[in-house]
């Protein structure tokens, strides 16, 4: 079950009317058991993939990794607030420990198990959403640790935190101390909050499904068959592929923070127009807000102001000076992990390593030259998002070949050096032309109809992207709905309803199959 899945809206329409229909006290508990049967269903399936059963208990297991962690998390944190000085520390090492340990085993146990050992007896299912809560648990333990929050006495409401149906899937990623005093208090139904939500959800379906899905039929189509083109058609490919990564991800966001905000809570806003961004500082500060903040807080500044981190080389200023901390080496760290935590192949690790020198580079000459005005002229504007956008795509280029199973760096490289042979027009139209026949549909007039349709929905997504950017002061554009004359807005509704059932139409007719990114962090 996915949050775009009809059963979903079906799942979610009943949860919503026993949640404002019992009373208060009963709300929590509708929403733990709500998460409950969410996680139930989204259990791996009876058959694994060479054809043959799946025991009940390795079906079972996600489900037992979450109780665990729930459990475990709940004391260690009430443990440490009760603890007096260096105890603290080490329960909070206890808990950080765990819990990583944890994380690591089912993220890398069938990669680590038969390469070091030869176990393949068991392959272990990576249980749903794992990576996001445990992050979310992690900063919890942290900011108990400094006092930034109170340890939860509530079981159930510490459950419901950490299993929420709307973040478990893909995040964002929550603080404690921003949803568990809203998990406290009773929430009321409020009309105007309702239809904000049903906005927010609107923009996020089209984003995903109008948007994301139907482009991936063409772009996956590229990239799991890349050996196959050459030429202009994979500079193409990446480019695409980072537009579909971004609709797809903010609009499942989008549905998650519409899901929440419809029940009373308010969740992180995970992307605020990323693409648009003129340098990578700013990129990574709206892209997967949720995951950069918490590398920021959790890893990148824990390292900087260590004792570890005083022996880490820094950066040399122009004047002859020195930074007063480590920012080169820590950002390296930092990204080498994301990289590696992503997925536990070389291109994994390569991009996140990308990600560190686009940032240090950067970070560089500003540190050597003066830095640029904060508001360049347009044509600077522009020229500073086209390489930040094209700097951006390459390295997703071995972020999207790494989930290609059995991707290696040297089929990205293939990936680069092919991009730049067969480069006539005419060699791009029928490579162009035969993706689109082969992720969608086999009929001239049907190419033409995808490229109309992904023409028209990605002009209304760029242009609602940029009224956001320029215009609403990074308010999202939903909201921009709301103060249309009652015409244009239920205009636009309609148009935005449209364009998602027939990009629902077109992903379930086309031949390939498009499946979330993020679903199995």
């Amino acid at each position: 079950m996915t949050l775009t899945s009809v059963g979903y809206a079906l799942f979610f329409a009943l949860v919503a009317i026993l949640y404002f229909a019992l009373p208060r006290r009963f709300q929590n508990g509708v929403l733990l058991a709500a998460s409950v049967v969410f996680y139930c269903f989204n259990l791996p399936g009876a058959e694994l993939a060479d054809g043959s059963a799946r025991p009940l208990w390795l079906r079972l297991l996600p489900l037992a990794v979450l109780a665990f962690n729930v459990v475990f998390t709940f004391f260690v944190a009430r443990a440490i607030g009760a603890a007096k000085d260096a105890r603290r520390k080490q329960l909070l090492a206890l808990g950080v420990c765990v819990s990583v340990a944890v994380l690591c085993f089912f993220k890398y146990c069938n990669f680590f198990l038969p390469t070091l050992f030869g176990f393949t007896a068991v392959s272990f299912p990576l249980p749903l959403g794992i990576s996001f809560y445990t992050f979310a648990v992690i900063s919890y333990l942290v900011d108990v640790y400094y006092k930034a929050t109170e340890p939860e006495t509530n079981f159930l409401n510490w459950a419901l935190f950490v299993s929420f149906f709307a973040t478990i899937t893909s995040g964002p990623i929550c603080r404690a101390q921003k949803v568990l005093p809203q998990l406290r208090e009773p929430r009321r139904f409020d009309a105007q909050r309702t239809c904000d939500a049903f906005r927010l959800i609107l923009a996020g379906l089209f984003k995903q499904i109008a948007v994301a899905n139907v482009l991936g039929l063409f772009v996956n189509q590229v990239f799991e068959n890349s050996a196959d083109y050459s030429g202009l058609i994979l500079p193409l490919a990446a480019a695409l592929y980072v537009i579909q990564l971004y609709f797809e991800f903010s609009g499942y966001s989008d549905i998650a923070r519409g899901c929440a905000m419809l029940l009373g809570i308010d969740i992180p806003v995970n992307f605020k127009t990323p693409l648009f961004s003129t340098n990578f500082s700013t990129l990574w500060k709206r892209w997967h807000i949720s995951l950069s903040s918490w590398l920021q807080d959790y890893l990148f500044t824990p390292i900087v102001w260590s004792r570890w981190g005083d022996h880490l080389p820094r950066v040399t200023q122009k004047n002859g000076k020195k930074e007063a901390k480590p920012f080169v080496a820590t950002v390296g760290i930092v990204f080498f992990i994301s990289g590696f935590w992503h997925g536990n192949t070389w291109p994994f690790v390569i991009w996140g390593l990308l990600q560190g020198l686009y940032r240090v580079g950067e970070d560089l000459l500003h540190s050597w030259y003066r830095k640029p005005p904060k508001r360049p002229s347009l044509p600077v504007r522009m020229g500073k998002i086209a390489v930040v956008f094209v700097l951006w795509a390459a390295s997703h280029v071995f972020f999207r070949i790494g989930l290609v199973s059995g991707g290696t760096v040297g089929d990205c490289l293939h990936y680069f050096a092919n991009s730049f042979t067969d480069l006539s027009l005419s060699h791009f139209v029928s490579s162009f032309v035969t993706a689109v026949e082969n992720g969608f549909y086999t009929r001239p007039i049907m190419v033409v109809g995808w490229c109309v349709y992904m023409a028209a929905v990605l002009a209304i997504g760029v242009y609602a992207d940029w009224r956001q950017c320029f215009k609403m002061k990074d308010a999202h554009w939903s909201t921009g709905l709301a103060k249309l004359p009652l015409a244009a807005r239920w205009l636009c509704y309609y148009v935005l309803i449209g364009c998602i059932l027939v990009g629902f139409i077109m992903q379930s007719g086309g031949f390939g199959t498009v499946s979330f990114a993020y679903a199995n962090f």
